[in-house]
Parts: C-alpha cells; structure tokens; sequence
C-alpha cells in the first residue's frame, strides 16, 4: 500500500513553537561550536589520515585471525578537495 498523502495537518500550540524555537537556537550553537573545532584539527586530522593510510599500506590489518592483508596504494581513498562537512 502507498501512502501518497502523509502530511497530517495540525496546529502548534504557542508554548510548543516556543520550545521548539528555543531548541533549535540551542542546536545550532552547538552545531557552530563542532564545526568550529573541526576546522581547528584538520591539520590533525589529515595527519591521522596519513598515519593510518601508512599502517595500512605497510602492516596492513587483520582479515581473519592472523591474516593480514596489506593495502596498495591505488586501492587508498584519493583526499576531496572539498573541506570536512558536519552532518547533524
């Protein structure tokens, strides 16, 4: 069965739009304060890309058991040249 239609109309009292305003003020705050330390640490962060790119190249990392597989270089993700996006 599809459900064309599943907007359900109904009304909002004051004190409900006034709570739910509040909230959503709160939550960008903290959504502006994440995404600004996550640009602090993208230096950080591709270093710790680097690093696990190198110990997967290197060592490579357990498959099953004792087996290890190691990670060629054209298999490893290429870096975007888009910036770091957070998702809320």
């Amino acid at each position: 069965m599809a459900f064309k239609n599943t907007h359900i109309n109904y009304k909002r009292s004051k004190e409900a739009t006034k709570w739910l305003e509040e909230e959503i003020a709160e939550q960008l705050e903290r959504y502006k304060k994440i995404v600004a330390h996550m640009e602090e640490i993208s230096e950080e962060r591709d270093q710790w890309y680097e690093e696990f790119f190198s110990r997967i190249k290197n060592q490579g990392f357990n498959a099953d058991g004792d087996n290890r597989i190691k990670i060629a270089d054209d298999d490893l993700p290429v870096k975007p040249k888009t910036k770091h996006k957070v998702v809320y």
